[in-house]
């Protein structure tokens, strides 16, 4: 891994998607309008300020093992995703507040992260033994003890299939809402786990900020969170896994398909509508291959520049981080040889990467 200090001053040429050359500085990590040392110029190549995960857990590896968060593991799963290009991650939690520990890792060998620390869910309404239960009088309590120890962002399990019975919804309108006002209230965000019909449109009601999966989102729903530049991070290649795993036979895997099926008639007009569709991995694949899911957002019915939105541009803006390449601004660029958005392919290409300053790869 790196050491954790800035380099020397450097100046910086780059193209920015739009065409224009821009010349930056870098000093202490950001960007200056002083240019000054030694030189790296990358006016030949498309450059963008990063790639985002929307839907990422740096708590663990995969769905199969999900004890509790390792702040090593998690600063190593981090680092690898920043030496891939991914320089800012949404973690929509964890069993523990393992991840919140990146707060104390320097920039240059972590992403920009907005992570929710432990998960909130019902009695019985989520992997056992690993989330926050609590009934719906007790979840705004919960979601404002919870805010307190994240980095901007709460998560609530929405709904979760029972032994029998199928998808159930964990809280009604009424507690979601209360929660939602309790996150605003103390400046924290509130994303929803949902897989099953209905539960997506009580929580879009309830004024949550970010639906995750979101296989039964409707068009009203998509116009209402559009509304307020709501966030949706379909994680296609999790529900896809999720189907495999079942088997074809299964109903779980009939209701994700079905799911997906209306995700693909509901991206092509999400982002115009005003939603921010993210990017995902949700353990799928490591947090470094996002731009793996940014390929399934496309053959879902994404362009490949609404893809590059959501994995990349509008992933900075809905993480509050501003202008790309802004004097000020930490110093995050990643170059590739061919614009993403003629080869969404090329996302996983990059060929120049600059963390916080730190150049981790050159031409």
């Amino acid at each position: 891994m790196a050491t954790g200090s800035y380099p020397d001053p450097m100046r910086v040429i780059l193209q920015d998607l739009d065409g224009e050359v821009v010349e930056r500085g870098v000093a202490d990590g950001v960007w200056t309008a002083e240019p000054a040392g030694e030189v790296l110029d990358l006016s030949a190549f498309a450059c963008l300020p990063g790639l985002a995960d929307g839907h990422s857990h740096l708590g663990g590896d995969d769905m199969a093992t999900l004890g509790p968060g390792d702040p090593v593991e998690v600063a190593r799963r981090a680092f690898h995703a920043v030496e891939r290009g991914v320089f800012l991650v949404f973690d929509k939690g964890w069993s523990d507040t393992a991840v919140i520990t990146l707060r104390d890792v320097p920039p240059v060998d972590r992403p920009h992260v907005r992570a929710a620390g432990r998960i909130i869910s019902a009695e019985a309404g989520y992997y056992p033994d690993f989330a926050v239960e609590v009934d719906e009088a007790g979840l705004a309590d919960a979601v404002r003890r919870t805010a307190a120890e994240a980095a901007g962002w709460v998560k609530i399990v929405g709904d979760w299939p029972r032994r029998g019975i199928g998808p159930v919804a964990n809280f009604g309108k009424s507690a979601l809402t209360a929660a939602v006002e309790a996150a605003h209230a103390v400046g924290a965000r509130v994303a929803v786990h949902t897989m099953a019909p209905e539960v997506a449109s009580v929580a879009v009601r309830a004024g949550v900020d970010s639906i995750e999966h979101g296989l039964f989102l409707t068009d009203d729903d998509i116009r209402v969170l559009g509304a307020r530049s709501g966030m949706w991070v379909p994680t296609i290649l999790r529900m896809e896994e999720v189907v495999a795993q079942f088997g074809p036979e299964r109903t779980g895997a009939r209701i994700v398909a079905e799911g997906l099926d209306r995700v693909r008639s509901l991206l092509p007009g999400a982002q115009a509508a005003g939603v921010r569709v993210l990017a995902g991995t949700d353990l799928a694949v490591p947090t470094g291959d996002v731009a793996a899911e940014a390929g399934r957002l496309v053959e879902y019915g994404l362009t490949p520049s609404q893809a590059v939105e959501a994995v990349s541009l509008g992933a900075w803006s809905a993480g509050g981080l501003g202008r790309p390449f802004a004097v000020g601004a930490e110093a995050d660029l990643v170059a590739f040889r061919r614009d993403p958005r003629h080869d969404i392919a090329e996302l996983a290409r990059p060929v120049a990467l600059i963390r916080a300053g730190r150049v981790s790869r050159r031409l």
